[in-house]
């Protein structure tokens, strides 16, 4: 853990690194195995650090340190070279606003070059830095003594000794008082007043000064200095927030001084904060109102029923005009008192601020370190507003949504953004909020705002604002990831970002790995509803129903009803025939408001997927009608884009325009122009798809999926139009890896089925439509599942496996059996099956 708050200086003159470092447990070896140890998987000892965790400080870690990848001594040569920079240019060679900056900047930027900020800095010292701070392990010194050797030599090299900078042979001087000066800390208050040997301000090396490093000194003395006070909690202890109790008659508290508060505690790495949704469950097994108070005795009574360490109550009155705002932390089990504090307010504008200082108290108090309280204590009206009316609205918002109502909680999330317009992190929540409910150009725009507002935010919400940033507006799902990893490593109990890797696992294909990530966030927040949608999107994808129902039904019986659970019910019922199950899932959604429109949706998809045309287009003017009610503009263009890509895949290409015509009119949102452009392409507009497909990259430089799947798509289309099969299968190599994803993937599984048909590839073609069959739970209202038995048919057909052909026809025929007796491309495979009779 090489960095300024480790490193004392001696009277003698000698440089201490003062802590134990990091360890975790070598393999064991066999006899005559070499001695050297090897850092391989993780233990499950669960007395040491949890594997996969960054450790240290954000500014001195390494690039494989702060991935949580497996670590050398080549670590602390990094770490050792980060120091050195700033000895020679006295300023950090990494720094940022937030731990994700940098992160962002250790992983994938050069810091400034020394001589920019030091121009006595030799070429030879910066090369030094600059391999000592390689990114890839490989490509550093691969033994401190070959960096020594290098320090040595250029020591010799230089006129005088005082260019040499600080190591094994060169060493400071005139350093007091000695080490042993430290003083063990007071008794007296948060406020300690540590005695610490400071380095006196004078030139070390390149002329650097070192009393600047007095402050980090203090802080680490402080925060590895044993206390004379037990430890009221520690890092594997949870606290029960309880509801303010509000005694001022002013409503406007209620409510709203908790959430300020969970934001001050969600802050800190070291305290653990009991989910909102897992006291709602606590209630609801009560069998208490989800409105209920939670405070005093019965806050106590859910304390225990969790099993969990302690409980922090809140409570605000009155003085005449002024306020006063007690904390009080107490052992659940016992009652006794963990940690105090009480401060006095002059007025009501300065109560969040001083509730803010209040919390960093008794952070401390609880046993965080003073340095982790510096390091993660924003402003509490930078971290959420100055508004408490804006507040209170926001904390109603957050109240619907931890209870599964996506949409009931967006005009809550609304009002706080209209009390205050620099809400950051409300301008977060809405824009998530618009893009789980399929407005997804308004999720962007609301999360552009929130990343332009991102300094007004604690940690935790910054680490929100960028990963959602980047998997909303740039649709770089890598960055994402990235944003994400480092988030759950900074704050490992949070199940946001836990959550949020398996769905970016599953937009990616990667169902396994969405699987583990979602049961991890099951783990953390069983009362969360996106954990479970996660893991049930990634058993569906795998055709694994029976798992995927047992979960919707866990989530309802754990969280109550919700739109959600419904919606795959119903999907699993349409796979397995069961049209009875099918007709009570779409029961459930009458009357509830916005959740209504799944039943014109989902009739117009099994319509279309059964070949009856004119009943989809039917109910999906019903749809549209009951979308643009409600006020879901995109979500009623998505109804008409898909009826556009049916009608250009079934080859009736003027309906097709029509419906592209109306669709885009209504929104130029990504997801909908793209739908738009490939059934453009397949209706014979090419140069209007291409056109589209142009914008699109121009617009999304940075989208994963639009770039690997979406693009691909159209050009093959347009390609295949024009006669080019061989050029559409070339285009969609880039999107294999993607193609069971959803959305377009099938699609382009499809169109290289059909490019590999007019090739005369019967073999290839066979086995892409045969996908297709195999996948049957992707996508599952997707007209390509049947069309893909007919080209499985045509496929066998035109290779003279007779049989086989004849089979795939009935197949394709079952499944059109109540079909539009007059679609062309029906008309077509009744001629060619009985050619074939």
């Amino acid at each position: 853990d090489i960095k300024p708050a480790n490193l004392f200086a001696t009277r003698t003159g000698q440089a201490k690194i003062l802590d134990f470092g990091f360890a975790k447990l070598a393999p064991q070896r066999a006899a005559g195995q070499a001695t050297a140890a090897t850092f391989t998987g993780p233990t499950e000892d669960p007395n040491l650090t949890s594997p996969g965790t960054a450790l240290g400080t954000v500014a001195y870690m390494s690039p494989e340190q702060a991935l949580g990848e497996e670590v050398d001594a080549r670590t602390d040569i990094f770490s050792f070279g980060v120091v050195l920079y700033e000895m020679a240019t006295g300023r950090q060679a990494f720094t940022g606003s937030t731990s994700a900056a940098i992160f962002d900047g250790i992983l994938h930027r050069a810091p400034t070059a020394p001589v920019r900020l030091n121009p006595e800095v030799p070429a030879e010292l910066e090369r030094i830095i600059n391999r000592a701070l390689e990114k890839d392990p490989k490509l550093r010194y691969q033994t401190a003594a070959d960096l020594r050797a290098e320090l040595q030599r250029l020591k010799r090299d230089t006129d005088s000794s005082r260019s040499a900078v600080m190591s094994a042979t060169a060493v400071p001087t005139a350093v007091e008082p000695p080490l042993e000066a430290v003083a063990a800390p007071s008794d007296s208050g948060s406020d300690v007043q540590v005695a610490v040997g400071l380095v006196k301000r004078h030139k070390i090396g390149l002329g650097i000064p070192l009393g600047a490093l007095a402050v980090l000194i203090a802080a680490a003395a402080w925060q590895f200095w044993p206390s004379r006070r037990a430890q009221a909690l520690t890092e594997s202890d949870y606290i029960l927030l309880a509801d303010f109790v509000n005694t001022t008659g002013d409503s406007v508290f209620d409510g709203t001084l908790k959430q300020a508060l969970a934001v001050k505690l969600e802050e800190s790495p070291f305290l653990n904060v009991v989910p909102e949704s897992r006291v709602l469950e606590t209630l609801k097994r009560m069998d208490r109102p989800l409105e209920t108070q939670v405070a005093g005795p019965l806050a106590r009574e859910v304390c225990q029923r969790q099993n969990t360490k302690a409980l922090l109550e809140g409570s605000i009155a009155s003085l005449g005009g002024e306020y006063v705002i007690t904390l009080n932390a107490v052992n659940c089990q016992t009652g006794d008192s963990l940690a105090r504090q009480q401060v006095q307010v002059a007025n009501k504008v300065d109560v969040l601020k001083s509730l803010g200082e209040a919390a960093a108290d008794i952070r401390g108090k609880l046993g965080e370190s003073l340095v982790s309280i510096q390091e993660f204590d924003t402003p509490i009206a930078e971290a959420t507003t100055t508004s408490l009316e804006a507040l209170k609205a926001f904390s109603l918002g957050e109240e619907q949504r931890a209870r599964g109502a996506e949409a009931d909680s967006a005009g809550f999330y609304e009002r706080a953004i209209e009390l205050d317009p620099n809400f950051a992190v409300a301008y977060a929540r809405l824009g998530t909020v618009y893009t789980n409910l399929g407005e997804s150009e308004l999720g962007r725009q609301h999360q552009i705002k929130a990343r332009e507002l991102q300094e007004r935010a604690s940690e935790p919400e910054q680490f929100y604002i960028e990963s959602h940033y980047h998997d909303m507006v740039t649709l770089d799902l890598e960055k994402a990831r990235r944003v994400y990893e480092l988030w759950t490593k900074t704050y490992p109990r949070d199940s946001a970002p836990v959550t949020n890797l398996a769905n970016i696992a599953n937009q990616l294909g990667q169902r396994e790995e969405a699987i583990k990530w979602a049961r991890k966030a099951v783990e953390l927040d069983p009362q969360q509803p996106f954990p479970y949608n996660n893991l049930a999107s990634a058993y569906s994808a795998l055709g694994r129903l029976e798992e995927t129902k047992a979960i919707q039904e866990q989530q309802i019986a754990r969280l109550g009803d919700s739109g959600v659970p419904h919606r795959f019910l119903y999907v699993i019922a349409f796979l397995q025939g069961d049209e009875a199950a099918m007709q009570k899932h779409l029961e459930w959604f009458k009357g509830k408001g916005p959740d209504e429109i799944a039943i014109p949706f989902f009739q117009t998809q099994e319509a279309a997927f059964g070949g009856r045309l004119r009943d989809s287009e039917d109910l999906a003017r019903q749809a549209v009608e009951l979308a643009q009610r409600y006020k879901f503009t995109e979500g009623a263009a998505g109804i008409l884009a898909g009826q556009a890509l049916t009608a250009a895949v079934l080859g009736n290409e003027s309906k097709a325009r029509q419906w592209v015509a109306e669709v885009l009119q209504l929104t130029q949102s990504l997801g909908v122009r793209g739908t738009a452009a490939t059934a453009l392409a397949l209706a014979g507009e090419t140069s209007r798809a291409g056109a589209i497909a142009s914008e699109l990259a121009q617009e999304f430089p940075e989208s994963t999926l639009l770039h690997t799947l979406g693009l691909p798509l159209i050009h093959a289309a347009i390609e295949l139009r024009r006669g080019q099969a061989e050029e559409a299968i070339e285009t969609l190599r880039v999107a294999t890896p993607y193609e069971l994803t959803g959305g377009p993937g099938l699609g382009s599984i499809y169109l290289r089925a059909q490019a590999y048909l007019r090739l005369g590839r019967t073999g290839e073609a066979a086995t892409e439509f045969q996908k297709i069959i195999d996948h049957r739970s992707i996508n599952a209202f997707s007209v390509v599942h049947p069309l893909a038995r007919l080209g499985l048919a045509r496929a066998h057909a035109q290779a003279g496996r007779t049989a086989e052909a004849r089979r795939a026809y009935q197949d394709f025929f079952a499944l059109w059996k109540d079909a539009d007796p007059d679609i062309p491309i029906l008309l077509e495979a009744k001629a060619e099956y009985g050619k074939l009779r």
